[in-house]
């Protein structure tokens, strides 16, 4: 036999012995495409090595961002679906399980680029004027429902930078494929399942419990939307036993900001009007403000969220950490841009109503 090809034959019988190559794929392993359901381990840090988040527990610890209210797994995401920052989600796309890769994400495909019309210097007096004492570091909501920091105060003005936080900075991604899963059921590489959603994720829950459905008819068209009830009880309760008593039929979404959110369940009609209660602040840190996200809508306290709700036209991360998502429209979207794009007035009020005709609470089909 020629020598040459007893030498390949060796070599490929110690590929595939040793793994390198899958004698039943015939050398092509799976690799990620867009629409695919993945989950991913990640580290995210600045230029200068430092580390702003993380999916890893360990990594957290020693790098000192661990949360303890926090579930640490990978983070799982629809690629293609907009549910990521833009780098990160084309990132992963070629990749196959088990590989790990280094992103390099400029602003642009990160959070954007610092934009100097969204920092503004507010006096004091007009802070104080409406009842807040000015902090350093203290975030306060513009008309807009925006939400800035304070990053510089003296005694006559207040400077606030209402974009993210991580805007105008370089982030650099070291991700690890964990698993390329089916649209219904996405397992880790150890078989557990994925409680999919992060702080930069899917809000999908899967925590083997079904959540239930609200589904918002409105004069407009209608509307479904996932009640994540694990994640957040005691907001999702709330809103139940509203929508339950009828209390959301004939209200009208009174406050519409296009590529924002649509904003309804003022008994008033005006933004100053709720239930008879009120309820604390309720974050979770893998509930974030997605495209299509809801969430309570409150005034400048934490615990004043009461019957007023908000639906993200477009995805809205400087909400973040500062109002309490509950579930996300999965059915519907076409409406809410609708919506979202009516005529309004000067304070945001459609010129014509759009009316909730009723919010109906069922089990998942």
């Amino acid at each position: 036999m020629n020598k040459r090809l007893i030498i390949c034959t060796v070599m490929a019988l110690i590929l595939v012995s040793s793994g390198c190559i899958d004698p039943d794929s015939g050398g092509n392993a799976a690799v990620v495409k867009e629409g695919d359901q993945v989950l991913v381990d990640y580290t995210g840090r600045l230029d200068g090595g430092t580390v702003f988040d993380t999916s890893v527990r360990d990594v957290a610890i020693e790098t000192g961002v661990y949360d303890p209210n926090r579930d640490y797994q990978p983070i799982g995401f629809t690629v293609g679906a907009g549910q990521m920052i833009k780098g990160f989600d084309s990132g992963v796309i070629g990749m196959a399980v088990g590989e790990e890769k280094t992103l390099t994400l400029p602003p642009e495909d990160a959070y954007g680029v610092h934009r100097e019309d969204m920092v503004q210097t507010v006096p004091v007096e007009e802070l104080s004027a409406i009842g807040i004492t000015p902090a350093l570091g203290e975030k306060l909501t513009n008309s807009r429902g925006q939400v800035g920091t304070i990053t510089n105060l003296t005694n006559t003005s207040a400077v606030i930078d209402f974009n993210h936080r991580l805007s105008g900075k370089t982030l650099i991604f070291d991700v690890k494929l964990v698993s390329i899963g089916s649209e219904d059921v996405v397992a880790g590489a150890d078989g557990a399942d994925s409680d999919e959603g992060n702080t930069m994720a899917d809000t999908t829950e899967n925590t083997g419990k079904e959540n239930r459905i609200a589904d918002i008819e409105t004069s407009m068209g209608a509307m479904t939307v996932e009640l994540y009830e694990t994640r957040a009880p005691d907001t999702t309760s709330n809103f139940i036993e509203l929508a339950n008593r009828g209390f959301y039929n004939g209200l009208t979404f009174h406050r519409v900001i296009d590529n924002f959110m649509i904003q309804g369940g003022c008994p008033k009609g005006d933004g100053t009007g709720g239930s008879e209660k009120t309820i604390k602040l309720e974050i979770h840190p893998e509930l974030t403000h997605l495209d299509g996200a809801v969430a309570m809508a409150r005034s400048q306290d934490p615990d004043s969220a009461s019957s007023q709700f908000y639906i993200c036209d477009g995805a809205q991360p400087r909400l973040d950490g500062d109002y309490a998502v509950f579930g996300r429209v999965i059915d519907g979207m076409d409406v809410v841009r609708a919506i979202a794009q009516v005529e309004t007035d000067s304070r945001d009020r459609p010129v014509e109503d759009v009316t909730i005709t009723r919010i109906t609470i069922r089990n998942r089909e």
